[in-house]
């Protein structure tokens, strides 16, 4: 049997008239059928707007993206989507000011562009999708999350073929707006330009002239004290700290004296059982920095106080798995080398000398 559309619909209105006539010589079910019926076309109505209200939005989203890939200006490319939950979108606004207001002080005069982006993300291969169609480097948005918990999320475009999904960043807020400061902004922005130049947690890679101006910023977010989540928090401490190394290497004013006071700060601010990495960087830089200012004017105690440092970690990096694996294989190395020296000596000759 061949049902065409014609037959469909004809065989619709026919049942429809059965039911209209069976409830018309039912004068108590008719009024209750009107009522149905009003409210199957207004279910029809409201699932039709919601349809073409999605159609709408996502073709506004994809030109949005598409104009963004077109776009001809050169530099990063951070986009701004909108955030969810309770204080979300006010969260999605604190970020688009920081990024406009203090990422240009982290960028070392690097073009960029902060454009607010018509959607919203949940996880990170929605934020990956969304970078990849819009041609952008990074992408940010906040987020109330259960527990009346507000937090920041930036995720990096990832290109690699790696195994090892990346994750991108969260970042805790004040739950009181009125903590989201000035300075809380400024380090919101340095952990922005931390994703697009990782760079940044290298300061050795930096000219001294070029470095300095960040490590009076970090310096400066620091003083301050804003209310920032404790992993940003260490981030600026390791990065400012291991900066003023870096200018006193340099010799540049009087950041060899100021770098071992910054040092003995961060370390002993370290809580070595819950971030043993931190309080063996902040030990290796201390025991630098020492040995830097001995450079100048020499004194063994403090000479013997580096090298203190920098035993204990080294000994702390001999107890970890991947040193043991280190050296292994530079024991293995070395023998080969031996091997190698041994029988450049003699002539290979079967065996005879």
């Amino acid at each position: 049997m061949n049902i065409t559309f014609d037959s469909l619909i004809s065989n619709t209105l026919r049942y429809w008239n059965m039911a209209e006539s069976w409830i018309l010589s039912h004068q108590e079910l008719a009024s209750f059928g009107v009522i149905v019926a009003l409210a199957a076309i207004l279910t029809l109505f409201l699932f039709a707007f919601k349809m073409l209200w999605g159609a709408a939005r996502s073709a506004h989203i994809a030109g949005t993206a598409s104009q963004v890939r077109r776009g001809t200006d050169i530099g990063a490319r951070v986009l701004i989507t909108q955030g969810f939950g309770k204080n979300g979108k006010a969260a999605s606004e604190f970020l688009s000011e920081a990024a406009r207001s203090h990422l240009k002080g982290f960028m070392f005069g690097g073009p960029f562009d902060v454009i607010d982006f018509p959607a919203r993300i949940a996880n990170e291969e929605e934020a990956q999708s969304l970078l990849k169609q819009a041609g952008a480097d990074l992408v940010m948005w906040g987020e109330g999350t259960k527990k009346n918990k507000i937090v920041a999320r930036i995720a990096r475009r990832d290109d690699s073929k790696k195994k090892t999904q990346y994750q991108h960043r969260t970042l805790t807020l004040p739950q009181n707006k009125d903590n989201w400061t000035s300075p809380l902004s400024a380090a919101l922005a340095y952990a922005t330009a931390r994703e697009l130049r990782p760079a940044l947690s290298r300061p050795q890679d930096f000219r001294a002239e070029r470095l300095e101006p960040v490590v009076l910023a970090l310096q400066n977010i620091l003083n301050e004290k804003p209310g920032m989540d404790a992993a940003l928090r260490g981030d600026i401490e390791d990065d400012y700290s291991a900066g003023s190394v870096q200018l006193a290497i340099a010799d540049m004013g009087d950041w060899r004296t100021r770098s071992v006071e910054i040092l003995q700060k961060t370390l002993s601010d370290i809580d070595r059982s819950e971030t043993p990495d931190r309080w063996v960087r902040a030990k290796i830089n201390l025991g630098r920095a020492l040995k830097i200012r001995c450079e100048q004017k020499f004194d063994p105690i403090i000479l013997q106080e580096s090298v203190g440092h920098l035993t204990d970690a080294l000994e702390a990096l001999r107890a970890e798995s991947k040193f043991k694996t280190a050296e292994l294989a530079a024991q293995t190395i070395s023998d080969c080398q031996k091997m190698l020296g041994t029988r450049r000596r003699f002539s290979i000759t079967r065996g005879g000398i």
